[in-house]
C-alpha cells in the first residue's frame, strides 16, 4: 500500500457548523408539530438537559468528519475530485444544519476539516486492490478498504477508531461517449457516537452543483436513463444517508402525512430524493425529529467530549400500551445511568430492512416517564417488532445503527392497519414476572393469576433442563396422540454452542422468537443437530424454526425423515420465522438441523413449539 499524503493537507482549519441565521432565506423553515409529536415544550425541555450537560463542567472538542479517498492500485483519482468532494460535503452540512434548525436545534451539524486552500483536506490512499478485484456486495474488500485508510490516518495522526471517517472509493466506470455509468464499490456505512465509517461512490459527475440540472441525462447501471440532477440525487443523497448510518442513525421511514408536506425521510428511500426539489420533481428530503433528537447530543454536532466513552445503560418500566386509530400510543418510564433527552421508538414490519420502520420520539420528564405515538401502520397482516431507545446526553444511545439491538416488543399489524400488542403483553408480563421466578419467589398462588402461556412457560422452567427420564417417541403406545418434542429423548443431540438445552436458552431464560414467547420448544444455536426415533409410528410434525430474541446471524433450518428431505426454511434473518407442518408417516429416525448462513457467529436458532401427532 502507497501512503499518499498530499501538501496542501499540512496545515488546516475547520468549517463549523452553518448557523441558522446564515441559512438561505428560501431554505430556512420552521416544522409544524404534528399530533402526537413532542411539543415545543418537550423540546425545550430537551435542549436544557443537553445545556445542562454541555455547560456544566464542560469539556469541549471538536470532532471533524475525516475524509479519505481510496483509488485502486490501477487508477488515479477522478478529475477535480477535492473541490467536487468539497461541494459535496458542504451541500451535507447544510441539509444537517438546516434540517436541525427546523427542529430547534439551531448551529448543529457535522464539522469539516478544510485546508488552507479552503477545500477539503483529503487523505488520499492508493491501495493494493486492482479495481476489477473489488466488488460492490463483498465487505471483505470494503474492510479492507478501511483497513489501508486507518493505516493513511493514523500516519498523519489521527485514530480512525475512534473518529468518524468516509470513505470515497474510487471505483465507478464512466463512458462520456455512451453517458453510461456503473460503479463496483463498497457502499455501506455503520457507527455510534464515537466513531463510525461511511463507504461512499466518487464518480467524475459527483458533484452537489449538479442536484438542478435537468436537461443532460445517461444511463445508469441501477436507475436506467436519469438526468445528471437525478444522478446526484441518488448519490450525493446516499452520501448524506450512509452518513447518517455512521453517525447511528437506523432506517426509519416518513409518516403518510408526513409524504405529503414534509417529503421523503433521509433515513428511509430519502438516499434517492435529496434534493429533488431543486428540479421540481417533488419536496426532496427531509430528517425526522427522532433522528435530529438523536443527533443532537452526537459530538459532532454538539461540540461536548464530555464522558465520551461512558455507554448508555436503561431499564425500562411501567408500560402502557394503546392502540387508537391513529396508531400505537405507548406510555412508560425510563431509568437510565446518564441524562437522557429522549425515547425513539420504530414499530419495524417483518422484512423490508428496516426501511419501512414508523418512527416516534418522546423527551422524558425528570422522573424517567415519558409518552409517544406511533403513527398507524402502511402495511396490512404483517407480524411487527416494536425497538425502544434511550437517547443521552453525551451522544450515548442504548441501540445505534441497528434498532434491533434495542429493548424490543413483538407486535403484529391487523387487516385495518391497527396494533395488535397482544404479544408485546405477554413479553411485558413475563418481564415482570421473571425476576421473581428466578429468585423463587414466585408463589403458585401467584403463577395462577399469570395469563396461560405464562404459566405453560414457568411451569416448563420449573422441569429439570435434561432428557433423563424422557420417553422415547418410537417407544409410546398409540392412545398418545400428541408429544412436544422437547418432552422426548432424543437419540443424539448437538448444539454449535450453550450446549443442549429444552423450553430455554443456555442461560437458563425463555424462549422468544420474532413472533413473541415459545412456551415449548429446542434451544438450537447454529449449527445444531437433533435426531429422534420415531419408529414409524407418527404421522405428522408442526412447529416452526426461527431465531431467538437478541440474535443478529442468519440460519437455515432442514427438517428430514430418513435419507429423505421434508422440510427447508430457505435462509432466516432474526426478524422472520417459518412455520411447518410435516408429513412424518413412516418415518423411522427424524432429523432436525440448524447451520449458519455465513458462519455461526450470533446465529441463536430455535425450534418453536415443536410437537408429534398421530
Amino acid at each position: 500500500m502507497h501512503l499518499l499524503l498530499l501538501p496542501f493537507m499540512v496545515l488546516s482549519h475547520w468549517i463549523m457548523a452553518v448557523p441558522a441565521e446564515e441559512a438561505k432565506s428560501d431554505t430556512t423553515i420552521k416544522r409544524t408539530l404534528r399530533s402526537g409529536e413532542p411539543t415545543d415544550a418537550d423540546l425545550k425541555r430537551a435542549r436544557s438537559v443537553l445545556s445542562a450537560w454541555e455547560e456544566g463542567d464542560p469539556q469541549k472538542g471538536l470532532r471533524v468528519m475525516r475524509v479519505v479517498y481510496w483509488s485502486p492500485a490501477d487508477r488515479v483519482p477522478q478529475p477535480e475530485f477535492r473541490p467536487r468532494l468539497t461541494r459535496v460535503m458542504k451541500s451535507i452540512q447544510e441539509f444537517y444544519a438546516r434540517e436541525m434548525s427546523s427542529w430547534g436545534f439551531q448551529g448543529r451539524s457535522i464539522q469539516l476539516e478544510l485546508a488552507d486552500d479552503g477545500l477539503l483536506k483529503i487523505y488520499q490512499v492508493q491501495g493494493k486492490l486492482k479495481s476489477d478485484e473489488c466488488s460492490e456486495s463483498d465487505r471483505n474488500d470494503g474492510q479492507e478498504i478501511r483497513r489501508e485508510s486507518l493505516r493513511a490516518l493514523q500516519a498523519a495522526g489521527v485514530n480512525g477508531d475512534k473518529e468518524t471517517i468516509v470513505i470515497f472509493c474510487n471505483l465507478a466506470d464512466w463512458d462520456p461517449v455512451k453517458r453510461t455509468m456503473s460503479h463496483h464499490s463498497p457502499y455501506y456505512a455503520s457507527g455510534d457516537s464515537r466513531g463510525g465509517t461511511a463507504w461512499q461512490v466518487d464518480s467524475p459527475l459527483l458533484d452537489a452543483a449538479s442536484l438542478g440540472v435537468e436537461d443532460q441525462q445517461l444511463v445508469d447501471r441501477q436507475y436506467g436513463k436519469i438526468s445528471l440532477g437525478k444522478y446526484n440525487s441518488i448519490f450525493v443523497g446516499g452520501v448524506c444517508h450512509e452518513l447518517g448510518h455512521a453517525l447511528g442513525l437506523p432506517h426509519c421511514k416518513e409518516s403518510a402525512a408526513d409524504r405529503i408536506t414534509r417529503g421523503t425521510s433521509l433515513m428511509g428511500g430519502g438516499n434517492r430524493t435529496y434534493g429533488d426539489e431543486l428540479r421540481g420533481e417533488g419536496r426532496g428530503s427531509f430528517l425526522t425529529l427522532p433522528d435530529a433528537l438523536k443527533l443532537a447530543s452526537h459530538p459532532q454536532f454538539s461540540g461536548s467530549i464530555k464522558q465520551i466513552e461512558t455507554k448508555a445503560e436503561a431499564t425500562f418500566s411501567n408500560w402502557k400500551l394503546s392502540p387508537n386509530t391513529d396508531g400505537l400510543q405507548v406510555a412508560g418510564q425510563v431509568k437510565v445511568n446518564l441524562p437522557v433527552h429522549a425515547v425513539l421508538a420504530y414499530a419495524d414490519p417483518a422484512g423490508g430492512a428496516d426501511y419501512d420502520s414508523e418512527i416516534a420520539a418522546a423527551v422524558p420528564h425528570e422522573d424517567g416517564g415519558f409518552h409517544l405515538q406511533l403513527p398507524r401502520s402502511q402495511k396490512a397482516n404483517i407480524r411487527a417488532t416494536l425497538h425502544f431507545v434511550a437517547i443521552c446526553a453525551n451522544g450515548a444511545a442504548t441501540a445505534s445503527v441497528w434498532s434491533a439491538q434495542a429493548y424490543t416488543l413483538p407486535s403484529a399489524i391487523t387487516s385495518d392497519l391497527s396494533y395488535d400488542v397482544a404479544k408485546a403483553m405477554e413479553k411485558l408480563e413475563l418481564d415482570q414476572n421473571l425476576s421473581a421466578f428466578r429468585q423463587g419467589k414466585l408463589s403458585d398462588a401467584a403463577l395462577a393469576e399469570l395469563s396461560s402461556p405464562l404459566q405453560i412457560l414457568f411451569k416448563r422452567l420449573r422441569a429439570p433442563d435434561s432428557a433423563a427420564g424422557k420417553p422415547v417417541p418410537a417407544t409410546l403406545a398409540e392412545t398418545t396422540r400428541l408429544l412436544p418434542l422437547s418432552d422426548a429423548a432424543p437419540l443424539s443431540a448437538k448444539t454449535g454452542w450453550g450446549g443442549v438445552h429444552f423450553d430455554r436458552t443456555n442461560e437458563g431464560n425463555p424462549l422468544i422468537g420474532p413472533d413473541g414467547l415459545l412456551t415449548h420448544g429446542l434451544y438450537a444455536h447454529a449449527d445444531s443437530l437433533f435426531e429422534y426415533d420415531l419408529g414409524g409410528k407418527w404421522n405428522s410434525l408442526t412447529g416452526l424454526s426461527c431465531l431467538l430474541d437478541g440474535a443478529y446471524g442468519s440460519v437455515e433450518a432442514t427438517i428430514q425423515g430418513d435419507d429423505r428431505q421434508l422440510w427447508k426454511s430457505g435462509p432466516l434473518k432474526p426478524e422472520e420465522s417459518k412455520s411447518f407442518t410435516v408429513d412424518v408417516k413412516g418415518v423411522k429416525t427424524l432429523r432436525l438441523e440448524i447451520k449458519g448462513v455465513k458462519g455461526i457467529s450470533g446465529a441463536w436458532g430455535a425450534w418453536g413449539e415443536p410437537v408429534l401427532r398421530r
